[in-house]
């Protein structure tokens, strides 16, 4: 283990819990409603991610409903959120497995399985990778999982906790051994505020970030 990654990301976790707390992740959610909401977040922002699963839900009441209608229908559904045609058509393969083999459309048995057993279940399937799957897990199933999206990957590539190339897809086993245990939901989070508000892609707050004696973005443009 690298003792300055180590270090880095320890001194990022005592930094963000005092700027932003300790995000509690206490609501009850069914692991099939958050897999499919993570699904439609992809490449699109929060808000048309919300207006999408907000009319799927109003549209089609229950993942049955889904199931039986048609692509076009459900790709019509979740329109505001982009890329409808092909998250509509991975959505209705992934339902149409689960009543294949299943015969049902839940996932709730999963939370009784072993976090890799869970990964490697739902990963299989075109169009959810690591990210979505740790989103899932994390979120609906409590499990210690560090799901890196796009601005936690950028954020750990400025720093330099992670080298510039390494893809999102990567870095989570790169990162996985330093996030302490049962940290893993408060750093995501905070990480996702931070990267929101003040790492920013574009015209990042350097004058509020205590970083930047560590980050090459900050640096290189001195």
């Amino acid at each position: 283990m690298n003792r300055k990654i180590q270090k880095k990301i320890l001194v990022l976790i005592k930094d963000l819990e005092s700027r932003y707390g300790r995000p509690k992740n206490d609501r009850n959610f069914e692991l099939l409603d958050v897999l499919i909401e993570t699904l439609l977040s992809q490449s699109t922002t929060d808000h048309n991610r919300d207006l999408a699963f907000t009319n799927l839900k109003k549209t089609f009441p229950d993942w049955e409903l889904v199931n039986k209608a048609s692509e076009k229908k459900v790709s019509m559904a979740i329109r505001s959120a982009g890329l409808g045609n092909q998250k509509a058509k991975r959505i209705k393969s992934f339902l149409k497995f689960l009543k294949r083999d299943y015969g049902f459309l839940s996932l709730e048995f999963l939370k009784k399985k072993d976090t890799q057993f869970c990964v490697d279940f739902l990963t299989k399937h075109k169009g959810i990778g690591i990210k979505t799957a740790y989103v899932s897990l994390m979120l609906a199933a409590n499990r210690d999982v560090f799901p890196i999206d796009v601005h936690i990957h950028r954020i750990m590539q400025r720093l330099t906790i992670i080298p510039k190339k390494t893809t999102a897809e990567k870095s989570h086993s790169i990162l996985a051994p330093y996030i302490p245990k049962l940290r893993a939901h408060e750093f995501h989070m905070n990480l996702l505020t931070f990267g929101r508000n003040i790492c920013k892609s574009q015209n990042p707050k350097c004058g509020e970030c205590n970083f930047n004696k560590i980050c090459n973005y900050f640096l290189e443009k001195k």
